[in-house]
């Protein structure tokens, strides 16, 4: 496939992906790393390496619309969960990207599997 080719589903893939994570408050990562495994067949480390570029400015519009709405208006539950939470997924983030070099992708594939499966069925549960 032609590069230009290639962009056309792409920016489709990507307007779907971030409706999807914008109305759902998510980076999109769930989404994210399927649509390069399946749609255009790149390993999950590969595909884990996009999502995670494509996911920081995801991420920041999706923080600027939630703020002019007033929805981080109150900073005590900010103050509670998500600046520790946040400290400690940048402390993840550094041993995670110390050992996806290394980490087997069959592992990291069942892995994510498993997440996306059990995150499916808790929301299907509560719903």
């Amino acid at each position: 496939m032609s590069p230009r080719r290639a962009q056309q589903p792409a920016l489709l893939f990507g307007l779907g992906i971030g409706l999807v994570s914008s109305l759902l408050g998510v980076a999109g990562g769930e989404l994210i790393i399927p649509t390069f495994v399946f749609a255009f067949g790149a390993d999950i480390k590969t595909a884990g390496t996009c999502s995670l570029l494509i996911g920081i400015p995801t991420v920041v519009i999706g923080l600027i619309r939630y703020a002019h709405r007033g929805a981080l208006a109150d900073p005590a539950p900010l103050a509670r969960t998500v600046a520790p939470m946040g400290i400690g997924s940048v402390i993840g983030a550094l041993i995670g990207g110390s050992l996806a070099g290394v980490a087997p992708a069959s592992l990291l594939k069942v892995g994510l599997g498993i997440i996306l499966i059990v995150s499916a069925a808790r929301v299907f549960r509560r719903g």
